[in-house]
């Protein structure tokens, strides 16, 4: 399924365009410049190349899902980390070459994130999810590109951070490298971290805000009890953790899943 956006050049202008290849999934075709342009592959499939190119591919695993919470010690869930990140460069596409892209899902409650890959030929490249959340250990943030917020109420981390600490444990661990698309200052953030959730308290009842670059936020507790929110699709964001009170328990949402980017290979 082919998704255009064009800017304000010819189509197929540059020495790859859009008729240049076929692929299986679901993509959006970016045309930077009159030469420079980007591929968004949004679900797995096979891309087939007609012509060799040379490309420089930016890949992002799926977000954790949040943590579900417990109401009967009144323990919210911790955030779900967001997608880890990963960057090939000048890569050699040959033609007529099928190479299997795997976009990594997000995952659900208490599960990580999957892993993204891009292999064919001699290609073999992939990076991993956000981790999944340790049983028994619902309150922590988890480990992933930027780390999930702990209960209660931790924030998100963003652009390969740690994510907050609650009352409960400190935040899940981050990448600590950019998680900008292609590494590069002012492009699209990714792999943001979800949030905790909100406790039994009311100076404590919100959920702890997503990461920037797609983390969801951490559901409410106190007097109403949310389940935590789930990240968008293709932002590897992590899932929030539920929110809770005495007695009443939710569930924590859903990761969003990854992406693979690859681009006219630059510099």
């Amino acid at each position: 399924m082919r998704q255009l956006m064009m800017g304000c050049v010819a189509a197929g202008a540059s020495e790859f365009g859009f008729t240049d290849f076929t692929y299986t999934g679901t993509y959006t075709w970016v045309q930077d410049t009159l030469t420079n342009w980007r591929l968004k592959f949004l679900t797995s499939g096979i891309f087939t190349p007609r012509k060799s190119v040379s490309i420089d591919a930016f890949l992002l695993g799926g977000g954790a899902g949040g943590g579900n919470s417990n109401g009967g010690n009144a323990t919210p869930g911790g955030g779900g980390a967001g997608g880890r990140t990963g960057q090939l460069n000048s890569v050699a596409l040959n033609a007529g070459v099928s190479y299997v892209i795997t976009i990594g899902a997000g995952g659900p409650n208490h599960a990580g994130g999957g892993n993204t890959s891009f292999v064919g030929g001699s290609l073999n490249g992939a990076v991993a999810g956000g981790s999944a959340i340790v049983s028994g250990q619902e309150y922590r943030g988890t480990n992933g590109g930027s780390g999930g917020g702990s209960a209660t109420s931790g924030a998100g981390g963003a652009d390969g951070n740690d994510g907050a600490s609650g009352d409960k444990a400190a935040g899940g661990t981050g990448q600590h490298t950019t998680t900008r698309e292609f590494g590069e200052a002012g492009a699209t953030l990714y792999g943001g971290g979800g949030g905790g959730g909100g406790g039994q308290y009311s100076y404590i009842a919100n959920g702890g805000s997503g990461g920037a670059g797609g983390g969801a936020n951490g559901g409410y507790g106190y007097n109403s009890v949310q389940n935590g929110f789930s990240a968008a699709a293709n932002t590897g964001g992590g899932g929030g953790g539920a929110g809770t009170r005495q007695g009443v328990g939710a569930t924590g949402g859903w990761g969003g899943s990854g992406i693979l980017i690859i681009r006219n290979k630059r510099g």
